[in-house]
């Protein structure tokens, strides 16, 4: 059983699977739906995601204490593989790097000029929870607007990617 930062190095794992399936499932959106708010909306809350990712580490690394503004204007669909891709290696970097001292840990960050102090624990687990959910609204949007959807559900990465972890009772 994984526990400490081996969890969430496994559950990263998961995670950028289920980005990229996302990512791909917004590119399934037809040329004719892309002009949709919908669209705009998906785009953004996908980007929201990986900013939160990347300003999370940034503030675990110590590079600042303050949280950016959760949402970006004018976000294009064309700069999400990038934006994934350079949080996912820095997130992999950082992962492989800290050891479960640090997970057992707190951080301390400041939000809208508020100091506060959280459990490192509490915070990984809320980014996991945190993009699961929002790659929900992510694949509703797309589905609604003609995409091709994939099941992006931990169960079916884990079984294809992990057999020795599965299998039937004899």
């Amino acid at each position: 059983m994984r526990t400490g930062v081996a969890l969430y190095r496994h559950a990263f794992e998961h995670e950028i699977h289920a980005n990229h399936a996302m990512l791909r499932m917004l590119s399934s959106v037809p040329d004719q739906n892309r002009g949709d708010e919908r669209f705009t909306r998906a785009v953004k809350i996908a980007a929201h995601m990986a900013a939160c990712r990347a300003d999370f580490l940034r503030v675990f690394q110590g590079d600042g204490l303050s949280l950016a503004a959760p949402f970006e204007d004018g976000v294009t669909f064309e700069s999400l593989e990038s934006r994934f891709n350079a949080m996912e290696v820095a997130w992999q970097d950082y992962l492989g790097e800290i050891d479960d001292t640090k997970v057992d840990g707190f951080f301390a960050f400041s939000d809208n000029g508020e100091k506060w102090k959280l459990s490192m624990e509490a915070q990984l687990f809320q980014l996991v929870g945190h993009a699961a959910y929002h790659r929900g609204q992510v694949v509703l949007l797309a589905d609604s607007l003609g995409a091709t959807t994939e099941d992006t559900d931990y169960i079916e990465w884990f079984t294809a990617n992990h057999p020795e972890g599965w299998g039937a009772v004899e």
